[in-house]
């Protein structure tokens, strides 16, 4: 099954360096923007995907206009991915992105990756995205918890992650062991369509910290 979101969004990065979590949440909640939770806190599995010369992160790296990531997501128990397990293709084109989304069987990693248990679960795709993904292999891991605000005209959504930790997946039969990652101890990201782009700007600007480009997939490549 495929779900897409055909309409282009923007999505602004910021790592607030020097603040608690507790100070961030804060800030967020008396932001004049009127933030609320609408979401249960949650923690975020990915998994990515690039070739073998790694096409999609020097893409990333060096700035291309259009550019794509590929990774498999799923929430909860990292070992276990039944919590909404879906490969996701996410597609930038200049300042905006979006994504297109294909529903995955649940399947076990068991504290290690296995590419045999993944391809079986791919089994369940169209076939052209069975075809594009035999080109790609698995390279990092992570998962982070995140926590999830809407501003209250509903025309923002902020999201705040921390606890991020990476996982080197390019050896099958290896355990996945996490590392903690390195100067990024939250990401603050708002997400919103192109017509908000104004009052989003001002939502940014009342935060005491600046947009910056940060990339979990690239931080990823470049910790192992």
């Amino acid at each position: 099954m495929m779900n897409q979101i055909p309409l282009l969004r923007y999505e602004r990065k910021f790592v607030p360096d020097g603040f608690t979590q507790e100070a961030l949440l804060g800030l967020v909640r008396h932001h004049p923007a009127l933030f609320r939770e609408v979401y249960p806190e949650r923690c975020v599995n990915n998994l990515y995907f690039d070739t073998r010369d790694l096409r999609h992160y020097t893409d990333h790296v060096n700035g291309s206009a259009n550019r794509v990531k590929i990774r498999a997501r799923w929430y909860g128990d990292f070992d276990d991915a039944k919590e909404h397990p879906a490969l996701e293709f996410k597609i930038r084109h200049g300042a905006v992105s979006r994504k297109v989304t294909y529903a995955l069987p649940a399947w076990n990693l068991d504290g290690e990756f296995d590419r045999e248990k993944f391809d079986t679960a791919l089994g369940a795709l169209p076939p052209m995205v069975r075809y594009q993904m035999r080109e790609h292999v698995p390279w990092v891991a992570n998962r982070y918890r995140r926590r999830y605000f809407c501003s209250g005209d509903r025309k923002v959504r902020l999201t705040v992650d921390w606890r991020i930790e990476f996982m080197d997946a390019r050896h099958a039969g290896l355990p996945l062991r996490p590392v903690p990652a390195a100067n990024a101890a939250m990401v603050v990201e708002l997400k919103y369509d192109p017509a908000d782009s104004d009052g989003a700007a001002n939502i940014a600007g009342k935060f005491p910290f600046r947009l910056t480009r940060f990339s979990k997939y690239v931080r990823g490549i470049e910790s192992l």
